[in-house]
């Protein structure tokens, strides 16, 4: 008995794309604070400004763009996003209370509910939640990010729900 397979490329036109790719942005350098109230309402300082600004240059020049941006609600986070949203496209944008002083675990729940449509995501967030939750996903246990410093991160996933410890691949950090 001979057995025969066809193979059919290109046959559907709404598959979801096998690669994922994650960016994870600390905000800018940002003035002091006191209290929580201070802490929230942090402005970044003018070196963080313009320290944003060539990173949003160079990621211009690269020709970055996201599906949806989801950042904290804080003033800092706030004026990272829109410095970076000035320089490059950007689909969607979403504020998402959970990531102020959040934890690697509710980061990872925030990235795993996206729908599979989002392919290059952006999230604007704060430490130390980003930098644990880059480690969790990398298991490239020497990184920090220092603010204003960009972490991207690729899956071979079709769908975001299945990120597991390890599953991303670091390709470069950017500051």
């Amino acid at each position: 008995m001979i057995l025969t397979y066809q193979i059919f490329v290109g046959c559907c036109q709404n598959t979801v794309n096998m690669e994922k790719k994650l960016s994870l942005l600390r905000h800018g350098e940002a003035e002091l604070g006191n209290g929580y109230d201070g802490d929230f309402k942090r402005k970044l300082s003018d070196n963080g400004t313009i320290k944003l600004i060539g990173l949003s240059k160079a990621l211009q020049r690269k020709g970055m763009d996201f599906d949806v941006l989801i950042k904290s609600p804080a003033f800092r986070t706030m004026q990272t996003a829109h410095i970076i949203t000035e320089y490059i496209d950007v689909k969607e944008e979403r504020i998402d209370d959970r990531i102020y002083e959040s934890s690697m675990d509710t980061l990872l729940e925030i990235l795993t509910r996206l729908p599979a449509h989002f392919e290059r995501v952006l999230i604007v967030g704060h430490n130390p939640g980003l930098s644990s939750l880059l480690v969790y996903l990398t298991n490239e246990f020497n990184l920090y990010l220092s603010p204003g410093m960009m972490a991207e991160v690729t899956f071979d996933l079709p769908e975001w729900t299945m990120i597991t410890k390890g599953s991303g691949s670091l390709v470069e950090v950017i500051q």
